[in-house]
């Protein structure tokens, strides 16, 4: 499954890499593409990596999805 989330906070691309770090450690999670500029986050994922925890990690790097 692929999902494209909507992220403000984004300023540069060490934000972008806080965003893939934080989603690469969610078990079958993986980020296709962030674009800080645009404010979106592509992320493919199965079912055991819900959209919930996917938001929470983003959430705890300090970003708002």
């Amino acid at each position: 499954m692929e999902t494209t989330l909507r992220v403000s906070g984004m300023h540069c691309t060490s934000c972008a890499a806080l965003i893939e770090d934080a989603i690469g450690e969610i078990p079958g999670a993986k980020t296709l593409s962030v674009d800080h500029a645009g404010g979106t986050v592509v992320v493919a994922h199965d079912s055991e990596a819900t959209l919930e925890a996917i938001r929470q990690a983003i959430r705890s790097e300090g970003f708002t999805v």
